[in-house]
């Protein structure tokens, strides 16, 4: 075993301690010593920060998109404001469900690279009550628009889904598909076009602050990653 030792303490300037000091010292030669700050949880950290900033901005162009479209209709049929509001409701919870969730659940990665397991531990317990509320919050809005549809029903030909529908024609145009195509409408009407899938309007606007991405989501972040590092 001396034999060993010898040669390891040669290797790595010596132990000084039991077989783990050899593995921590290791470790502290290939990441600067630190967890919490090395460069290679810096990289990460930022690459973090980038999504989540991808993720919000997302969430903030679908939901305004949602919110200017049920506005709209209220506006040219004001008995609808109550079924209309409570699904843009609806729609602007679901967005802001999956960036929470997506942002929590990046924030605990972050927080594990950095070896905080008190942090992660709280960043995922953060993500799961998200969950919950919101998902109670979602229910209720959902009898709330089975409520208010169920009161619409004599003031129109037809059902109130497409009561609600022919007002969107008349402002649209015609959805001519599903629901989704109103809100890529109005989205193409502030931006010029996506010209493709919902993506496409993330990725524009990330080009529009970067310079352009040329490539998948990954491009960005390891573009940014470039311009910290020098260069991958």
């Amino acid at each position: 075993i001396d034999l060993v030792t010898g040669v390891i303490d040669g290797i790595t300037g010596g132990t000084d301690g039991s077989p783990i000091d050899l593995v921590t010292g290791a470790l502290d030669g290939i990441t600067g010593g630190d967890l919490a700050n090395n460069p290679v949880t810096g990289i990460v950290q930022e690459g973090i920060d980038i999504l989540q900033g991808v993720e919000s901005l997302k969430t903030e162009i679908i939901n305004t998109g949602i919110d200017t479209v049920a506005d709209t209709i209220i506006g040219a049929f004001p008995q609808a404001e109550h079924p209309v509001g409570d699904i843009a409701d609806l729609g602007t919870l679901t967005f802001e469900t999956s960036r929470d969730t997506v942002n929590g659940t990046l924030e605990t990665v972050s927080d594990l690279a950095g070896a905080d397991l008190s942090s992660a531990l709280d960043s995922a317990t953060g993500v799961i009550e998200t969950l919950v509320d919101n998902g109670s919050a979602a229910i209720g809005i959902v009898q709330h628009i089975a409520d208010d549809l169920g009161n619409l029903g004599d003031l129109a030909n037809g059902t109130p889904l497409e009561m609600v529908t022919d007002v969107i024609d008349g402002i649209t145009g015609g959805t001519d598909g599903s629901p989704i195509d109103l809100v890529t409408g109005v989205i193409d009407g502030i931006t010029g076009g996506t010209d493709g899938s919902p993506i496409d309007l993330v990725t524009g606007v990330i080009d529009g602050i970067t310079g352009g991405t040329d490539g998948s989501p990954i491009d960005l972040v390891t573009g940014v990653i470039d311009g910290i590092t020098g260069g991958t």
